[in-house]
């Protein structure tokens, strides 16, 4: 019988989770990416590198630049307070996580006084340090009782196995969901890397193959992404609602994105029939596989996304999209463009080395837990 975690247990345990550190590390990652995008054309600066934080306020601005880069730095602030907050009082974690934020902040908008393309300003450093002192405070007092306090933590507990892998199994669901926020990605597609070859494909492909290839695209990462959420999960536990809830916020984000930065009507334009189709086929294909043991789910996913990949290389640029994009590629959506296509060109080589990982190395039950472990990490 499985042991119930009480909201005791469970916040000991939160505090002991990789996940928010995980978490905390690659958000850092992202927001570095961002602020030194397209990372060439270095050059040496024109005048000191701290230079600006004494200058007047910037003559250029808008409402919705300050919006962003306050929005930018709130989740690292909140991520770093909860890292904090196990070993310094509400108060200091505070302090600490909007120092550390703004101090990174600092340090990136010096450096962009060596990249043509950037521009150096206090007013970013500032906004970036009241985001990031906002999102300590709600980490503090929100996020501290429903993330450390137990309550999410004690559901995840329920429903899934525990330890560092797993966290890092979370991690990637996490930054799957963070690619469907780049509209130009074929729905769940991952793995463009196209691009960086810098050479297009030859193959001639008619419309009704361009619509089968969307269809395997959509299917075989929908499969992918549904298996390993089951990996993740104990033995004998139904995911249909993590995974429901999982798939409605991709295709939420999707759509954010689309109205967001495709031009007025044309935000279904990833809304395609292939694409549809391929939600019920990888539903499908999900059920079918989801009966194996989980070390041969892991290597079916793992099979599944290298597919994926595969069809989505081979397949030609859509001319649609591309002439449809009407913001994505100035100011700061030019950072955020550079950062979705960064983390889906790299996501599923990175969730096939996990379960590759996953299917190499199985976990052992511990020898101190049996009753909370034995069987659910069968493989």
């Amino acid at each position: 019988m499985l042991h119930t975690p009480t909201r005791q247990d469970s916040t000991a345990s939160a505090r002991h989770s990789r996940l928010v550190l995980y978490l905390t590390v690659a958000y850092t990652l992202l927001v570095v990416y961002a602020s030194l995008y397209p990372l060439n054309g270095w050059r040496s600066a024109a005048e000191e590198p701290f230079a600006f934080v004494l200058a007047p306020w910037p003559r250029y601005y808008t409402l919705g630049d300050l919006l962003l880069n306050v929005a930018g730095y709130l989740p690292l602030g909140f991520l770093l307070a909860l890292v904090l907050r196990p070993y310094l009082s509400v108060r200091s974690s505070t302090i600490f996580s909007s120092l550390s934020a703004t101090l990174l902040s600092l340090g990136m908008e010096a450096l962009q006084n060596f990249m043509p393309p950037r521009v150096p300003s206090n007013l970013d450093v500032l906004c970036n340090g009241l985001g990031a002192l906002a999102g300590g405070a709600l980490a503090v007092t929100v996020g501290e009782r429903w993330f450390l306090g137990g309550y999410v933590y004690a559901w995840r507990e329920r429903m899934f196995l525990l330890g560092a892998r797993i966290d890092a199994g979370f991690l990637l669901l996490l930054l799957w969901l963070f690619t469907q926020l780049n509209p130009e990605i074929w729905l769940f597609g991952t793995g463009e890397v196209g691009y960086w070859r810098g050479s297009a494909t030859n193959f001639a492909f008619s419309p009704e193959s361009y619509r089968w290839i969307q269809t395997g695209v959509a299917a075989a990462n929908l499969a992918a992404i549904c298996l390993l959420t089951t990996v993740l999960a104990r033995s004998g536990r139904s995911v249909a609602a993590p995974l429901l809830g999982l798939i409605s916020a991709a295709l939420l984000l999707k759509s954010i994105a689309a109205m967001t930065l495709f031009k007025p009507g044309d935000a279904a334009l990833w809304l395609t029939p292939g694409s549809m189709l391929g939600i019920p086929v990888g539903i499908a294909g999900y059920l079918l596989l989801s009966q194996l043991p989980r070390r041969a789910a892991a290597g079916a996913a793992a099979l599944l996304l290298v597919m994926g990949v595969v069809l989505l290389n081979v397949a030609p640029l859509n001319p649609y999209v591309e002439a449809s994009v009407q913001k994505w590629r100035h100011g700061h959506f030019l950072s955020f463009e550079g950062m979705t296509e960064m983390v889906s060109a790299a996501w599923p080589f990175c969730a096939v080395a996990y379960l590759c990982w996953i299917c190499a190395f199985p976990e052992r039950p511990s020898a101190s837990q049996p009753s909370r472990r034995a069987g659910a990490d069968r493989c």
